[in-house]
């Protein structure tokens, strides 16, 4: 028997027609070509990479909704990227959702994967907003990750890359 819950999930109108791939590698051109993105891992590893029509904004509000509301199950991981066009050559990780029990190598490999994306696309950087504690400036400066836009607030990093 289907789960009404899990099959709204899974249809979405932002990727409606659009084709997922299941690994960066053998992909470059498909991935090369879309602006916005939404990554699904689980258990440390990269199930799918969706292509989206329009960006998917997250906002305080929805992340402490989705903490205590909308709680992914177990070990799951939904990020969303964006090459927004007003900035060309910047990769902007744009909101991610996972679940309690989520582990540290499920958000680890998330990031990595957002990394090859980036170089894909020859980005100079990523840049993203954290709200979640967990978070923290040493961890993002464990991945490279810096404090940037002072003026926005304390949570701003940016991640500069070189080829």
């Amino acid at each position: 028997m289907w789960n009404v819950a899990s099959l709204l999930s899974r249809v979405s109108v932002a990727r409606l027609g659009l084709k997922s791939v299941s690994s960066i590698a053998g992909n470059e051109n498909s991935i090369n070509s879309w602006s916005f993105g939404e990554l699904e891992l689980s258990d440390g590893k990269l199930l799918s990479i969706r292509p989206r029509w329009w960006p998917r904004i997250g906002s305080q509000w929805e992340s402490f909704r989705d903490s205590y509301v909308r709680a992914m199950p177990n070990d799951v991981l939904l990020a969303y990227y964006a090459f927004p066009r007003r900035s060309p050559g910047f990769m902007s990780v744009l909101y991610a959702h996972s679940g309690p029990k989520t582990q540290y190598k499920t958000l680890y490999r998330a990031v990595l994967s957002m990394d090859e994306i980036a170089r894909l696309r020859k980005t100079q950087a990523i840049v993203c907003q954290t709200v979640s504690n967990l978070a923290n400036e040493r961890l993002m400066n464990r991945w490279g990750y810096v404090r940037h836009a002072f003026s926005l607030g304390d949570n701003h990093f940016i991640k500069r890359l070189s080829y």
